[in-house]
């Protein structure tokens, strides 16, 4: 792709190179810590609230939990309108490449949400997940900012989830209440935001340029569109492969 637009191969500065290499051991974190406290995470899928003892747990026994069934529905549905928007919509990304993003999401959100739980740190996977889908399917930006989307914002929208109902285990909030406010302002949100993106591209001048007078230079938005070049139109295997620079 890069030889054949006439451009130089890809150079990457040697603080870019040691960022990458921390990001990557930042991703290993979490095997590590699955591997640490893996019987505590077997533990607390057999156990319930019952099993809690401290105050906060007896007060929240008061209310119904939430059927399994309900995450199970809402995540099946879920997942079969992803499979389907990435196979109707011209996004480069196959629907068993989505199913993987969709599984690393969800095996990853675990491990993530009790490290950031015990430390207070949130541990990035983006640079993971680039390197996964960069490797699968080279050359393919456009996938490439799908399969993170789908792999890194879901494993992170899980942990966000679970800290919204610690909130409300500790507020005394029924957890039905939770789960339902929850669904809804996310099923809200995909709509508005939506919207809101649509009329800023439609009515601001020069959005997203350095040059817009107000300062909507979509700074995050342009270092997105950088990595999907960087690690799907270039692909990893030009940087880091034998007989890559």
């Amino acid at each position: 792709m890069v030889s054949a637009l006439g451009l130089s191969r890809l150079s990457l500065s040697t603080h870019f190179v040691c960022s990458l290499l921390l990001s990557f051991v930042v991703s290993a974190v979490n095997g590590s810590f699955v591997v640490w406290f893996r019987r505590d995470i077997a533990r607390r899928f057999r156990s319930t609230l019952k099993d809690e003892r401290d105050i906060h747990s007896r007060l929240m026994q008061a209310y119904p939990e939430v059927p399994v069934w309900w995450y199970g529905a809402v995540g099946l549905v879920s997942l079969l309108l992803m499979l389907i928007a990435v196979s109707v919509y011209n996004t480069q990304l196959p629907a068993w490449a989505a199913l993987i993003a969709f599984i690393l999401a969800a095996v990853l959100a675990i491990p993530t949400a009790m490290l950031q739980a015990i430390t207070n740190q949130a541990v990035s996977l983006q640079i993971m997940h680039e390197l996964i889908i960069g490797y699968m399917h080279p050359g393919r930006p456009v996938a490439n900012m799908v399969f993170k989307c789908i792999a890194y914002i879901g494993t992170t929208q899980a942990v966000t989830f679970a800290h919204s109902l610690k909130l409300g285990h500790y507020m005394k909030v029924p957890p039905r209440v939770m789960f339902s406010v929850q669904l809804v302002a996310a099923f809200v949100s995909c709509f508005i935001v939506l919207l809101v993106q649509n009329w800023v591209l439609d009515n601001i001048e020069d959005v997203c340029t350095p040059e817009q007078k107000d300062g909507f230079i979509c700074a995050s938005s342009n270092t997105f569109a950088t990595a999907s070049l960087i690690w799907g139109g270039v692909g990893p295997a030009r940087m880091f492969s034998p007989g890559s620079p």
